[in-house]
């Protein structure tokens, strides 16, 4: 993609001198535009989805199970609320717990994970209607608390997911925009029917109707969509939602279209801006001061053009004058890490300890005992990469050894039968550190 696409000058609209915040362009032509006609309505987060490690709470997890053999449609309390329970599916989850009127999803038990081991084992995606509720911290706040209510104290975060919108009235949604978008998207599907929206393509760009809705990119990496809002909102039957947040805005017009421009992040993605810009971004607060950087990222790279000389000007306006929260840290250069050339070919550390956590299953299963459990583990292709985790951490072959004996020790919550790892374990056994 080419990247020597070129601003617009901007005037002063009283002036017409040179100014950075001018609301007068002149684009490629010498024409004018004047970006005062455009009124952004609203602009915030549109979905958050946090992830947390930690160790399940298992009488709250045979809540959670019992509640999902009831059938469809049964509830479990959780964190003070009652949640209707259902399969996880395809999510990675094996239980998924909705509350509408709060606007969340609790995604519980990784699939990938033991139950009885630390892993992955919490997702949470906040829906616009809460976000709106509450502000950047009190949403952080309350969505720790539920978590809080699933896991062990002592839980992590791991990552999150963030799309960004901003709905416009003023500026019409151009028919030919997937033919002037600058992007990386190598195929164009054309659909004549927003009913048929879906958001789990990958590496394409999706036209619906006659400019009614774009969408570009990968929903697993990083995404753009341009609709009609109120034709969405419609559809949905949100306009109690939406109609309140806009009439707040100066010079809303209830009789025009609204445009929502909508960035959307993988959390995948977000890893790489902190590898690759060296800033924390492993929670919704982390990301606060970040978010005007991730909009103009993602501004630039699905780039509206006029030309192969200029960038559009409205493009150019919403890239550089919306604001998130913070002003775009200057000082940070937002790119992303794709791969860290240092530890190419190395398992990651979540590997590793899904890895141990299989063996200690594994050993706990077939009834080892602790003596013969550590003798595999030291024999396992896992016993390096292990000891260096946990010597990076400042821990040692002791604490290898103490977790070992706990997970051994940790009772499979669909198992009756006790397990007691030291029989026949002597005590005269040294632990060759």
């Amino acid at each position: 993609m080419s990247n020597r696409t070129k601003d617009c000058k901007r005037l002063d609209s009283q002036t017409f001198e040179l100014s950075a915040l001018g609301r007068v362009f002149i684009n490629h032509s010498g024409e004018q535009f004047d970006s005062s006609g455009i009124n952004v309505v609203h602009h915030g987060l549109d979905t958050v989805r946090q992830l947390y490690q930690g160790d399940l709470i298992m009488d709250v997890l045979f809540r959670i199970d019992s509640a999902y053999l009831a059938g469809y449609g049964s509830q479990v309390e959780v964190g003070g609320f009652s949640w209707i329970v259902s399969s996880g599916g395809k999510s990675g989850y094996r239980y998924t717990l909705r509350n509408q009127n709060l606007g969340l999803v609790l995604m519980v038990s990784s699939s990938f994970t033991e139950k009885e081991f630390t892993g992955p084992h919490v997702k949470i995606q906040a829906s616009p209607s809460f976000l709106l509720a509450r502000s950047l911290e009190d949403a952080q706040c309350d969505m720790d608390h539920f978590a809080a209510a699933v896991l062990h104290e002592g839980f992590g975060y791991t990552g999150l997911a963030v799309h960004l919108c901003a709905d416009i009235q003023g500026w019409a949604l151009p028919n030919d925009l997937d033919s002037k978008m600058t992007t990386r998207a190598r195929r164009i599907i054309r659909h004549t029917g927003i009913q048929g929206l879906d958001f789990e393509f990958s590496d394409v760009a999706i036209v619906y109707g006659k400019g009614q809705s774009f969408t570009f990119g990968q929903a697993s990496t990083m995404q753009f969509a341009c609709y009609d809002k109120t034709k969405a909102i419609a559809d949905k039957n949100e306009e109690e939602l939406w109609r309140p947040v806009w009439s707040q805005a100066p010079g809303y017009d209830e009789n025009l279209p609204v445009i929502r421009l909508e960035a959307r992040f993988h959390h995948t993605v977000i890893n790489q801006f902190s590898n690759g810009s060296a800033f924390d971004a492993f929670c919704l607060t982390d990301l606060k001061e970040h978010l005007t950087g991730l909009w103009q990222y993602a501004l630039i790279n699905f780039r509206y053009d006029d030309s192969r000389t200029y960038i559009n000007p409205a493009w150019q306006y919403f890239r550089d004058d919306i604001v998130f929260y913070h002003e775009k840290k200057t000082e940070v250069d937002y790119k992303r890490m794709y791969v860290n050339p240092g530890a190419q070919g190395k398992p990651t550390e979540r590997a590793i300890k899904i890895c141990f956590g299989h063996l200690t299953s594994i050993y706990r299963r077939n009834c080892f005992t602790l003596r013969q459990a550590y003798d595999c583990l030291q024999k396992s292709g896992l016993w390096e990469n292990l000891l260096e985790l946990y010597e990076g951490k400042g821990r040692g072959c002791m604490d290898i050894y103490h977790d070992l004996f706990k997970g051994l020790m940790k009772h499979p919550v669909d198992s009756e039968l006790p397990y007691t790892p030291w029989v026949d374990f002597h005590d005269s056994y040294e632990i060759p550190f």
